[in-house]
């Protein structure tokens, strides 16, 4: 909790707000103008400056500029949004948006925060960590966004948009060296195969050494072995009428750490494979990732009028394997789990103003069934017989409709209001089994149970803001809005029936904002000022003995966040952003105590919500100059983050110290090509992102870390 007035509190998110944002230009051109950024945050085109919400938009230039090269490496880009590891950013990666994030480890919990690709919800976690290939930009839009998307949006959203096929024949590839034997390819090409159809392709790989280090000669943990692709093609056969297919996926094969064990039961404190980065596990971390969707967007314009159907389907699944323990010590002889997940989707909106009113009224309809098959071996160190075995089994089903609709109405030529409503029912079947055939863990505190849940959420979420120019290139603007997330369930490692199921959340979000253009385009600043009640936060716990799930009754979030951007000079440009932040639950009485810290529950009331940090901040300067053989480019960016805590507890032993991460990149370009030389975590900061608790198995304090200091060189070519 932070322990301030509230005077101090809105002084010090006042000081912070004037150091902020991401709207940079990418290196082919520091000299981009502002004026012109278009964003689909709230489903139609619309200027980034009129917009009333609190909106980052990254373009595809800066990705490239910033070197940003998966969805997780978005964060620094936006103020108040973090991702924290989880057990395996690959699977379990905690979004945080102002502070509001749901660990969600198993296929009973969801995340309170929307990934979105192409308009297309990505689904479940193990989703998240894709690759950024052949983006054409990225929003990210703060607070609840249930009218516009609904799907598990009441934190926030990350909204991906990528390149569309084009009537102009085009190609680029790029391939990058650099440590721990990181080799990167990248290609894409498009073309119009008529005056009616086109087609486009990009596909990138990645592969990496771990830097994670084996003390015993094992294989080092951490690597990469990532593909994605994807293809599209265009059709429009009038000028009012157009089909766009897309398919992409991904294969992962890395080897991942997941974690490092951090404190074992009968080690020293001091023992090798605790330092950062180390590990010794003699049986093998292991995680084979797949998923693919395919999607159909057919869009019809007439007049005043534009409607648009998004069909699509998705799949995913993952096998894993992991030694907890990461010692040679047989602590655990297998955890082994493996999800699998399917979902169909379709979207019917319709779009169009009349006068001074235009109007958003669409549909939404949701059927996702997820499955889970784990097993938890006791290993002979234990000084348990036999190596019995856990499993657990289950599956979810979930049915989700929705129909939403907005009105934005132009009061006078600076004055708009803008009001909108979507109401969602959601239905979800559930069916955990336990147990093991020895009969042995439910003496050690985990029963044999079967349980089967349902639950018929309906939910009716209004939002409404008053947007005002206050003169040329200047608005303000206030907005309310509610957010929701059906009940969740732990189908997960339990020690009773008391912790499987958690009640819907609620979030009432008041926020207000002034945007502004200045110094001839040449000046972007965004501020926000927010406040979100949450009622019933849904909270899911590592405890050591299982995992707990419950609801808190009641948390907030509040502060101020702002984004700058200033092309200082043709050749130099500055940007950044910043945040304070006050998350905390107000009541939360029967919060979990992790075993290794006393165990029980205790009240959590005024401790800080997990992974919010009090301040973060981000800044970027970008310097380019003409030589004769071309453009010398560079960039530098700080990024930093106050302590934060991966339990509600609050205790020590799970949180992680303040962090600044530094990273630079350079190089020449000339034509159609470029040379990049780029370091990231320059000052080889240690810093972890994830730590829990697993002393039922021996483990009393996991713990995950960023990466190093990495470092290569980079070409590109574009035909």
């Amino acid at each position: 909790m932070i322990n301030v007035t509230a005077g101090h509190f809105w002084r010090r998110a006042l000081l912070a707000s004037v150091a902020a944002s991401s709207f940079p230009a990418g290196v082919a051109s520091a000299q981009v103008s502002d004026a012109d950024i278009t964003i689909t945050a709230r489903k139609v085109p619309e200027s980034l400056l009129k917009a009333p919400l609190s909106v980052t938009s990254i373009s595809g230039d800066t990705v490239l500029a910033a070197g940003l090269r998966s969805i997780t490496d978005l964060t620094r880009l936006a103020p108040n949004v973090d991702i924290s590891g989880g057990i395996a950013g690959q699977l379990q990666g905690q979004i945080s948006i102002r502070g509001i994030s749901t660990l969600v480890r198993n296929i009973g919990l969801e995340t309170g925060i929307g990934i979105f690709v192409d308009d297309v919800y990505v689904g479940r976690p193990e989703n998240f960590a894709q690759a950024l290939l052949d983006v054409d930009r990225v929003e990210i839009a703060r607070g609840p966004q249930s009218t516009e998307y609904g799907k598990n949006t009441i934190a926030g959203v990350i909204n991906v948009q990528t390149r569309q096929p084009g009537g102009d024949p085009e190609a680029s590839v790029s391939l990058d060296v650099g440590s721990y034997d990181y080799r990167r390819a990248e290609a894409a090409i498009g073309a119009p195969l008529n005056d009616k159809l086109s087609v486009r392709g990009a596909v990138s790989y990645t592969r990496q050494d771990g830097f994670y280090k084996h003390l015993s000669g094992g294989k080092d943990a951490g690597s990469t072995d990532l593909l994605t692709w994807r293809l599209s093609a265009k059709f429009t056969p009038t000028d009012a009428l157009s089909f766009l297919v897309r398919w992409d996926g991904l294969r992962d094969r890395g080897t991942p750490a997941f974690f490092q064990a951090d404190s074992l039961a009968g080690y020293p404190a001091d023992f090798p494979s605790r330092k950062p980065l180390h590990i010794n596990n003699n049986r093998p971390n292991r995680l084979s990732r797949d998923g693919q969707g395919v999607s159909l967007k057919v869009e019809w314009e007439a007049d005043a009028l534009t409607v648009t159907s998004i069909t699509a389907y998705r799949k995913s699944s993952y096998d894993a394997s992991l030694d907890d323990d990461q010692e040679q010590v047989d602590f655990v002889a297998a955890d082994d789990f493996s999800d699998k997940s399917h979902f169909f989707s379709q979207e019917l909106r319709l779009t169009g103003q009349t006068g001074k009113l235009r109007y958003l009224v669409g549909a939404f309809y949701f059927d996702q069934m997820v499955r889970t098959d784990r097993a938890l071996g006791l290993g002979a160190d234990l000084g348990v017989p036999g190596q019995p075995t856990l499993t657990t089994r289950g599956h979810v089903s979930t049915e989700s409709a929705a129909l939403f609709a907005r009105l934005d109405y132009q009061l006078t030529d600076r004055l708009a209001l803008s009001a909108g409503v979507r109401y969602t029912r959601e239905k979800k079947r559930t069916h955990f089994e336990q147990g093991d055939v020895t009969g042995i863990f439910p003496f050690l505190g985990f029963p044999d149970l079967m349980f089967d849940g349902r639950s018929n959420d309906d939910d009716f979420s209004p939002s409404a803001s008053l947007s005002y120019e206050i003169a040329p290139g200047a608005n303000v603007y206030a907005r309310f809005a509610r957010g929701f997330k059906s009940a969740a369930y732990n189908v997960d490692i339990a020690s009773s029936l008391a912790a499987l199921t958690a009640q819907p959340e609620q979030a009432t979000s008041y926020e207000a904002g002034f945007k502004a253009l200045a110094l001839a385009n040449r000046l972007r600043v965004n501020l926000a000022a927010f406040r979100t009640d949450y009622d019933r936060l849904q909270v899911s716990q590592v405890l050591g003995n299982g995992l707990g799930l419950s609801n808190a009754g009641k948390a907030v979030s509040k502060g101020l966040e702002g984004e700058f951007s200033l092309q200082l000079t043709p050749r130099l440009r500055v940007e950044g952003n910043a945040a304070v932040l006050d998350a905390h639950y107000k009541r939360f009485d029967n919060c979990g105590v992790p075993l290794s810290v006393g165990g029980g529950s205790t009240d959590c009331a005024g401790n800080d919500l997990v992974l919010a940090p009090h301040f973060t901040g981000y800044g970027a300067v970008q310097y380019e100059v003409p030589v004769s053989i071309g453009t010398l480019f560079a960039r530098g960016d700080v990024d930093y983050r106050s302590t934060v805590f991966f339990e509600p507890t609050n205790a020590d032993a799970f949180r992680a110290g303040p962090r600044t991460l530094v990273n630079l990149r350079f190089g020449l370009r000339r034509d159609n090509w470029s040379i990049t030389g780029w370091i990231d975590n320059l000052t080889d900061t240690i810093y972890k992102t994830y730590a829990d608790d697993r002393s039922g198995i021996g483990i009393y304090r996991t713990a995950a870390y960023g990466a190093p200091r990495t470092y290569g060189i980079g070409l590109a070519l574009k035909f």
